[in-house]
């Protein structure tokens, strides 16, 4: 777990190796730059890995660059993970953005796991 002032994160790898990052607090100036260090952290690691942003309760234009810069670098380096957020908090600078259809937004963790383990390769026989 890592928190600060405005920000936590209790990341658990689960027995997929999907690490799963519930995410609580302000995704402001001050709570945005944790978030992304433990997200560049997971894109360093070869895993998946899902941010859960149902316990945030700010997400300012700091926690979308956060969010933007993942999905570049997630891109960039192949790497597979989802963003969680159905609440209004989440969901309505995403939408006003245009970042909805960037983001990989999943409206549940089951669904994020899902999404993430439908895109992984087969497994040669």
């Amino acid at each position: 777990m890592h928190a600060s002032n405005d920000v936590r994160i209790e990341a658990e790898r689960r027995d997929d190796g999907i690490v799963l990052a519930r995410t609580s607090g302000e995704l402001d100036s001050l709570g945005a730059p944790v978030l992304r260090e433990h997200l560049d952290g997971y894109l360093g690691d070869d895993v998946d890995f899902v941010v859960d942003l149902d316990g945030v309760t700010f997400l300012g234009s700091s926690g979308l660059q956060v969010l933007v810069d993942t999905e570049r670098s997630a891109a960039l380096r192949h790497r597979r993970w989802a963003v969680v957020g159905n609440h209004r908090v989440v969901l309505r600078p995403i939408e006003l953005t245009g970042l909805a259809g960037t983001l990989p937004l999943q409206p549940t963790v089951p669904a994020a796991i899902s999404s993430l383990k439908a895109l992984r390769p087969a497994a040669v026989l």
